[in-house]
């Protein structure tokens, strides 16, 4: 599994807060969450690289993600 890249950080931190993302318009936000996170292309980047998966509506991190995304493992960039 590759790093993160910077545009990864934010949207894979707010998976790890609300347990999952969701898509709408194009784009992921967290439940409730007014403000998109990331692209559509940069979704399916965090998926090829093995950092997210979709499950129903919802887009969860892996568990592989889960055990490398820890508070203090991602700067506060």
């Amino acid at each position: 599994m590759e790093a993160p890249t910077p545009g990864m950080q934010n949207p894979l931190r707010q998976a790890r807060l609300y347990g999952y993302l969701i898509e709408r318009e194009g784009a992921l936000f967290h439940p409730g969450g007014s403000h998109p996170l990331c692209s559509a292309g940069m979704t399916r980047r965090m998926i090829e690289a093995g950092w997210l998966v979709k499950a129903g509506d919802r887009y969860e991190l892996t568990p592989q993600a889960q055990e490398r995304i820890a508070p203090r493992a991602m700067s506060s960039g």
